[in-house]
């Protein structure tokens, strides 16, 4: 009897581990952008190709098979969707800070939960629309009380938004994908190279795609195995054990936890005012996650990527 609830909580215990290096590696992510001191699409492309190819390794040695034209078929519109999220996300922590960068992406769930009354006929809570406001007021207090030295412009939050907008359509635009009989290590390794190709074009287009340098190279395989591949198994691990919406809410987290980075490793500052607007974007947040989770039960819950990465893919 001694051996039993000790075998009931390891699992549970390794999940909510697993959980928090996915948050911390996804935190990570914008200051790595920033760290590796490239055009963002040429480390959207580098990068998104070594995660093709990691996560073919892992479907071969997983499940001792590779893509079919019929993934890469279902997995069309998600891939280029996503490759258009990477560049826009990359290019715009290029152009403003990691505070915005985070805290604007964090709107994602904004946009999904009228978009799902829209596509799929779910149900709006009218709580959950009140508490995203109190997340639009914080943001609009970290968005206009930059400091004086910050990097942020506005081309950069523009970008950003764009980012969060993508990223939005990719999670609806790949529901099916998590719905149907496609492991996760299958639907990645479908999309990822699809990605890879759509951020071509762009980086040939901008003369920019051989802009790698020997500085660049270690944050490139940084973020393809750490945020790119890493994180996400551990999300996918983490949920045989802890429950999606206690993941969600727990991920609200990420976005304050990449400022407490961009603080420590990039330098940057931010004012008391708009720590108050991060707090207030986080509550509103964590209130949303909570609310439309507890509407939607029993009902099979619309599973959030992680952004990001929970950012998360953000990346």
């Amino acid at each position: 009897m001694n051996g039993s609830p000790r075998s009931h909580r390891s699992p549970r215990t390794l999940g909510f581990v697993a959980l928090g290096f996915a948050i911390v590696f996804f935190s990570l992510g914008s200051t790595i952008v920033k760290k590796a001191g490239i055009p963002g699409p040429t480390l959207a492309f580098w990068r998104m190709l070594l995660t093709s190819i990691l996560w073919s390794l892992i479907l071969w040695f997983t499940e001792h098979s590779t893509v079919t034209r019929a993934d890469l078929r279902r997995a069309l519109v998600p891939g280029i969707v996503f490759g258009l999220n990477i560049t826009a996300f990359f290019t715009g922590v290029t152009k403003t800070s990691v505070a915005n960068a985070e805290f604007i992406g964090t709107l994602t769930p904004l946009v999904l939960v009228p978009a799902g009354a829209i596509f799929f006929k779910e149900k709006i809570n009218g709580r959950a629309l009140w508490f995203g406001l109190i997340s639009l007021a914080g943001l609009v207090i970290v968005l206009f009380n930059v400091p004086s030295n910050s990097v942020a412009t506005w081309a950069g939050n523009i970008t950003i938004f764009a980012a969060m907008l993508f990223w939005a359509t990719y999670l609806l635009t790949s529901r099916r994908l998590r719905g149907g009989d496609m492991s996760v290590q299958r639907i990645m390794a479908s999309i990822m190279p699809i990605a890879a190709l759509t951020i071509l074009p762009i980086t040939l287009v901008q003369g920019n795609f051989t802009q790698v340098t020997a500085h660049s190279v270690p944050y490139i395989v940084l973020l393809s195995v750490m945020t790119g591949t890493l994180a996400h198994g551990m999300i996918v691990y983490a949920q045989h054990t802890v429950p999606v919406g206690t993941i969600g809410i727990l991920q609200v987290a990420q976005p304050a936890l990449a400022v407490c980075w961009a603080y420590l490793l990039l330098d940057q500052t931010i004012v008391p005012i708009q720590i108050v607007g991060m707090v207030l974007v986080v509550i509103g947040l964590a209130a949303v996650v909570t609310v439309t989770r507890r509407a939607t039960s029993p009902a099979p819950e619309f599973e959030a990527e992680p952004q990001v990465e929970a950012h998360r893919e953000q990346r």
